[in-house]
């Protein structure tokens, strides 16, 4: 096993002078044997691509027979099991020299369990990593330091494994498993830089990690670092990208712990001295934006904008209501495809926006629902309001597409549904 403080290399040979195959499964699939880069060309996806992938990240452990076909195979095929994967194999060794492989065994089968022929030394990337986090979680268990082990670990994952055939089963649970231990060491190490008061390398750890998974809220980490550098206008716009992105793309508003980042951030947040005239210019809305519709906006944004309207509402009596727009099948359900979900909640966006007053303002709740600020209308004629947007809706959608409404009146706390 490669000692973390000195990690084992993917060089070219090994420590006999031998040439080794390097593997890379993290982010990218790529081959090498000594200098030369290797491709398998049209089977990169294929099963013989896969057998390979197996027999690799199994090291010498190897693989039983049945777990090789139950991961190769799908039941349809199970009566002709045994010959698909003798075949499989017999055409790897025709396959593999073609691409640039010396000449090998490559498969060896020893008592029913599987390997790859040591004849041709390999290091794999995934291996090496999963080495690195059973390594670090032995020194955690005998009190000593896993620093350099987690750290090593974090730099090999350069993104999900085997990320082009993310669609196979075997994949996905072994893909399931290492995400588990990249998320074990990036923790340990964003809570160990944060005692040491490492900002910056806090910053970078949480920088790789939300580019790996944009939608794991790594972000916060990322935002949390810049707060402890003073970095506050920074950090807002980090905030308000990531919090449009969730709301646009997932349909999420943003986790507890990234509103108490933006909390933080507003009790801190100090600007350069400036002259007025440039200051105008960074509120105004960026180009680009549709500035003859509604105000669009991100949730969080809609709640302060939902607080200063109340005030207001309360000093001038004038009404204020809340509207909840939720898509629905024709038979009143949730949508359960996903792309149709995602398909007619930008087309409800698209009709919200054209049918309300310019200066009415709306936000996605989530996958499927949107909310709506109404100032000046009371829940009553809020009813025409959310027929206009479902008539608009079903031009957009065909007659079948469906959007249930609520509606509170912020003092009387009046609601209606329709």
């Amino acid at each position: 096993m490669a000692a973390c403080f000195e990690r084992k290399g993917d060089g070219s040979v090994n420590g006999e002078g031998k040439k080794k195959l390097t593997v890379h499964m993290l982010g990218r699939f790529s081959l090498q044997y000594g200098d030369e880069v290797l491709s398998l060309g049209r089977n990169s996806a294929s099963k013989l691509a896969q057998l390979l992938q197996i027999l690799w990240l199994s090291g010498e452990k190897g693989i039983g027979r049945d777990d090789l076909v139950g991961m190769l195979y799908d039941r349809d095929s199970l009566s002709s099991l045994n010959n698909s994967l003798n075949n499989l194999i017999y055409r790897l060794r025709h396959v593999l020299p073609l691409g640039g492989f010396p000449k090998s065994q490559y498969v060896i089968n020893r008592d029913g369990v599987y390997f790859w022929d040591q004849e041709i030394p390999v290091w794999v990337d995934a291996r090496e990593f999963e080495n690195l986090i059973e390594a670090g979680e032995r020194m955690e268990q005998r009190g000593e330091d896993p620093y350099e082990c987690y750290r090593q670990a974090e730099e090999l994952y350069q993104g999900e494994l085997l990320s082009a055939n993310s669609t196979e089963n075997w994949v996905i649970v072994e893909s399931l498993r290492f995400k588990r231990m990249y998320e074990k060491a990036v923790s340990w190490l964003g809570d160990y830089l944060k005692v040491q008061k490492d900002y910056p390398g806090m910053y970078r750890l949480y920088r790789q990690a939300a580019q790996v998974y944009p939608f794991d809220g790594w972000q916060t980490g990322q935002i949390e670092s810049m707060i402890f550098m003073g970095n506050y206008k920074e950090a807002f716009r980090l905030y308000d990208q990531t919090a449009r992105r969730y709301s646009e793309e997932m349909g999420l508003p943003p986790s507890d712990k990234m509103l108490e980042c933006y909390r933080k951030m507003s009790q801190q947040f100090v600007s350069c001295p400036d002259g007025l005239d440039n200051i105008r210019a960074e509120l105004c809305e960026r180009n680009g934006t549709d500035g003859e519709n509604a105000y669009y906006c991100s949730y969080p944004s809609f709640i302060d904008i939902y607080r200063l309207m109340a005030r207001r509402s309360e000093r001038s009596g004038q009404p204020m209501c809340l509207m909840l727009c939720t898509l629905v099948d024709y038979e009143g359900k949730i949508i359960q495809n996903q792309e149709k979900q995602k398909a007619r909640s930008e087309l409800l966006k698209k009709a919200i926006g054209h049918v309300l007053r310019r200066g009415d303002v709306y936000a996605r709740y989530s996958a499927y629902q949107y909310l709506i600020l109404l100032t000046g209308v009371s829940v009553e004629s809020s009813h025409s309001i959310g027929n206009r947007i479902s008539r608009y809706f079903k031009t957009l959608c065909g007659k079948r597409a469906e959007v249930n409404f609520s509606v509170s009146a912020y003092q009387t706390g009046q609601e209606i549904r329709f």
